[in-house]
């Protein structure tokens, strides 16, 4: 086996992960409504696993809401979520509800296929506080399930806000958005890297190991 050729591919293999990053810096696709922007990435954490984020960016929000109540979230392509569960939100995870379904203006309900559903019934069951807005530039909604990639079925996102009396304010926002796959982190391509240079040197050892051994005979 020649290992010249080996390592010359080596080489180019983590030059194009070194540039491979700079994919990073794309925005994802994002959806404005009201003034409210969403973001969402998908990640792939095993096969037919994923874990998406949701990212509410509320410092423009003009609905006049004083909570977030429900969100959901509806699959498309005829994909299903199983073993869905919530990994983190602003406010952890105690508060919140998961139910099967779609969201209404009365909020969270049993119907509507591929649809799940989440509710937060803190303050009394009108929600998430986000006031003052200034404040929830960030809000970070974390999930993970069982199925098909986001990115390839798409989602239709839901999301209900209240006012200071829980009474549903401006209109239910029912829109689609893509989540756009999650690049890894610089580091990851560090390590990657480093570990193609570790088998190109063990590779190059093994030629002199080789060479040193016919020298001897």
């Amino acid at each position: 086996m020649k290992l010249k050729p080996v390592l010359s591919a080596l080489t180019l293999a983590g030059l194009a992960l070194a540039t491979g990053s700079a994919v990073a810096a794309l925005p994802p696709t994002s959806l404005n409504y009201n003034g409210a922007v969403y973001t969402m990435t998908d990640t792939q954490i095993a096969a037919n696993k994923y874990i998406f984020t949701l990212n509410i960016d509320l410092a423009n929000y003009t609905a006049g809401g004083s909570y977030l109540n429900s969100l959901a979230f509806k699959v498309n392509n005829n994909s299903t979520f199983t073993n869905f569960s919530l990994l983190s939100t602003p406010d952890g995870t105690s508060n919140w509800n998961i139910v099967p379904g779609g969201l209404s203006s009365n909020g969270c309900n049993s119907s509507g296929a591929r649809w799940m559903c989440i509710t937060d019934t803190s303050n009394s069951g009108k929600g998430y506080s986000i006031t003052p807005l200034s404040s929830h530039t960030s809000d970070k909604y974390v999930f993970e399930f069982d199925g098909v990639t986001l990115t390839s079925a798409g989602v239709e996102l839901k999301a209900n806000y209240v006012d200071s009396y829980g009474n549903k304010v401006g209109s239910l926002i029912s829109a689609p958005i893509t989540p756009v796959s999650a690049v890894p982190e610089p580091q990851t391509y560090a390590m990657m890297l480093a570990g193609l240079c570790l088998i190109g040197f063990i590779l190059y050892r093994r030629k002199d190991d080789a060479s040193n051994v016919f020298m001897a005979v």
